[in-house]
């Protein structure tokens, strides 16, 4: 597959919660996600395309996925935990989409935990994960820009719907990566 002809132009998705929307994206796109409101969240995982295990960050410390924006005051949560679904259920999903779309993954044991997008998680005295009443505003929106060939992975969460909505748009960043 030539990931130069997989998004010729922006391709937008709209996701409800539990949710999942996985796919390539190119080095050097913008991948823009906008919450239906409050109530609104994802968890978004990643991996190298070209070494499946990568997380946010390579092994090698290289970046993968640089923020361009963020309308929602602290909404990328780099928190990594299960708050949401548990990690079983969110794994079981997830590994049957990059199957369905034959999208290579990591072993089921080797996914990259979440990082949480319009949410954040505080962790309480004792010790518990609990969320943060931040309240997201309709049309929030957080821009992601891949610095090489990445795999995503996006769930919905929330009380809305529907919650996000993903754009991919290839179009390469003014700056260089």
């Amino acid at each position: 597959m030539m990931l130069s002809v997989r998004y010729p132009r922006p391709l937008p998705c709209t996701l409800s919660a539990s949710q999942i929307w996985l796919d390539v994206v190119p080095a050097g796109s913008r991948l823009d996600l906008t919450a239906h409101g409050p109530g609104a969240g994802a968890a978004i995982f990643s991996w190298s395309l070209a070494a499946v295990g990568d997380q946010l960050y390579s092994t090698l410390r290289r970046p993968m996925i640089l923020v361009e924006r963020d309308d929602t005051d602290h909404g990328i949560d780099l928190l990594r935990h299960d708050y949401w679904w548990p990690r079983e259920k969110c794994l079981d999903a997830l590994v049957e989409e990059a199957r369905t779309n034959a999208i290579p993954a990591p072993f089921r044991r080797d996914w990259p935990y979440a990082a949480n997008i319009f949410a954040r998680t505080r962790i309480s005295e004792n010790g518990d994960l609990t969320d943060d009443p931040v309240a997201t505003k309709e049309g929030a929106r957080i821009e992601l820009r891949a610095k090489f060939d990445v795999v995503v992975a996006v769930m919905a969460a929330g009380t809305v719907s529907p919650a996000i909505d993903i754009l991919v748009d290839p179009t390469p960043s003014p700056d260089p990566l």
